[in-house]
Parts: structure tokens; sequence; C-alpha cells
């Protein structure tokens, strides 16, 4: 039976969504995306920059399609595909193919501390253009909320000394580029997430983008080697491929859902802080006080920004009023 656009099914997934803690949407993107630059500059090691974002998103696509073909079905992601391949072409253009060309390509030329320092500046990015294209305020809690967890990571990344290591210029620029990329995707998928789930968006918009990266590697990596594959690099691939690419996608997809667009992307601001732990477990990097302070100020400015947040989960009648709204 139909309520509006909503099947009996659609209303089963959104009590379902519903259920879902909104600690477990911040934390979850925060925790998987912290592990990227690590684990990808290790991969870039043995894998061409472009061959690796191919690879990464075409095992993540195929892992989303398989997932909302169970969780929805086949029928369901083809109508979904129908309705909105034009949105999907975009956000996999924009936000999967330019974004991790763009942060790969840059990765392999600059210091990791100069692409998690520069990637920060995708809330920046985010907040001017949803306040443009999405009438969202930008207020001056926001503002401040940004400058601290802006400083905060300046200190992070540069150990206090604040003079970083900027690397080539040219990998900079291309980090830059990767992050007003994805402060695009975020933007353009708040207009289709009115009327596909998160899964559907995520699935095709990666599948679209793996296709793009397909094309790329073959043109750019044609006849570049690649080193020693062991164990440990397929198993980090198969992670890169399927939790920060899918999992984390579709966990934030639902916080987009749920809270301002602006408000959302500032929970990036804490990756570089974790970014700092995984490191420090990983390869034994050490602790310092401009870490422990940096770290300090990044979560006050994301306290800061998030804290007019209205976090009410929606009822099933709100669900549809908006759709009416919309329709």
């Amino acid at each position: 039976m139909a309520v509006g656009r909503f099947t009996v099914r659609g209303a089963q997934r959104l009590k379902e969504k519903r259920e879902l803690p909104l600690s477990w949407l911040f934390l979850t993107p925060v925790l998987l995306w912290s592990t990227v630059f690590p684990l990808s500059k290790i991969l870039l090691e043995v894998i061409p920059p472009t061959s690796l974002a191919a690879i990464r998103f075409s095992i993540g696509g195929g892992v989303m399609l398989l997932y909302v073909a169970y969780a929805f079905s086949w029928r369901e992601a083809l109508l979904s595909l129908r309705r909105s391949w034009r949105d999907f072409v975009l956000l996999g253009f924009v936000g999967i193919f330019a974004n991790n060309l763009l942060q790969n390509l840059g990765l392999s030329l600059t210091s990791a501390s100069s692409a998690s320092l520069l990637g920060t500046v995708d809330p920046v990015f985010t907040s001017i253009l949803s306040a443009i294209f999405l009438g969202e305020p930008l207020t001056k809690s926001k503002l401040s909320g940004l400058m601290v967890a802006f400083l905060g990571v300046l200190i992070v990344t540069t150990n206090g000394q604040w003079v970083g290591d900027w690397g080539e210029s040219l990998g900079n620029i291309l980090v830059v580029g990767a992050a007003m990329g994805y402060s695009a995707y975020t933007i353009l998928s708040k207009k289709v997430l009115h009327r596909e789930q998160p899964p559907m968006v995520v699935a095709w918009a990666t599948t679209v983008g793996a296709l793009f990266l397909i094309v790329a590697a073959l043109l750019i990596d044609a006849g570049r080697p690649y080193g020693a594959l062991h164990l440990g690099h397929v198993a980090t691939l198969a992670y890169l491929s399927i939790a920060p690419t899918s999992v984390a996608v579709v966990a934030y997809f639902y916080l987009l859902q749920r809270i301002q667009a602006s408000q959302a992307s500032v929970i990036l601001f804490l990756i570089p802080v974790l970014a700092v732990f995984w490191a420090v477990v990983l390869l034994g990097e050490g602790l310092t006080w401009a870490m422990l302070m940096g770290g300090s100020l990044i979560i006050w400015g994301v306290w800061m920004t998030m804290r007019q947040a209205s976090f009410s989960l929606p009822t099933l009648k709100d669900a549809q009023r908006q759709e009416d709204d919309n329709a």
C-alpha cells in the first residue's frame, strides 16, 4: 500500500533509519575516514595513484550494489537509477572521480601533514556553498567554530611550529581541489537525498565514479609498474574499499538528512586528531604538546559549530509532509 510517495516497505526503512543512534552517525565517518590518508600512503608505495582509486572504488561500488539489492531489491535499485541517473552521474564525477583522483595524485606529490591540513578546508567550502545554494545561515557561532577548529588543525599538522612542510606546490593545489570537490559533492547530495535513500545514492554514485576512474587509470597509469604486493597490502586495500568508501559515506549521508550540510561537514575537522592516533598506534609516533593542544581546539571548534544543531528524529508524518512539499 502506498502513502503519498512512500510504500509500506519504504516506511519500514524509515523506521529502521530512525533507530540509528546519532552518535553512530557522527563517529563512524570520522573514525573510518581518519584511516584513509595513512593507509593510502602505504598503498601508494606499490600501486599507482589513479589505479589505487579505480580499484578501491570498483570494489566499493560492487559491494554497495550487492547491499542495496539485498536491503531493497534490484528492481528498486534500477528504478532509483532511472529516476536520478543524471544526479548519480554528477555525484560520481565530482565526489568520487574528481575528488579521489586529485586526492591520490596530490598525496603522492606532497607530505601527509600538508594533505591533512589542506583537506580540512572542506568544511569552509561547504559552509560557504551551503549558505549560497541551500540558504543555510552562516552564523557567528559557525564562523567562530570554523576559525578555532582550523587553528587547532594548524597546530597539530605543523607540530606547533606554525610552518608546515608544504611539499610540492602542485600536490597541494590538487589536495585543495579534492576538498572543493567533496564540498560540492556534499551540497549536491542534499537535493538527491530528499527523494532517494542514502545507500542507493552511495551505491550508484560510487559505481559511476569507479567507471570514470577505470578509464582514467587505463590512460594515465598505462605501463606503470606495480610494486611487490603482500597479504598486508591486499587486506588494507580490501578495508579501504569497503569501510571508508561505503560504510562511512552511507552514515554521513544519513547525517546529512538530519542536520545542515555545513554542520555535518565540520565533523571532518576531527579526522586529523584521529589520524595522529593511528600514526601513534600503527607507526609508533609519539604524542607532543602540539597534538594535545591542537586536538583540544579542534574538538572545541566542532562543538561551537554544532551546538545550535537540532537533532530531533523525524517522524513518518514529518517525512511524508516533506515529501509532499517537495512534490
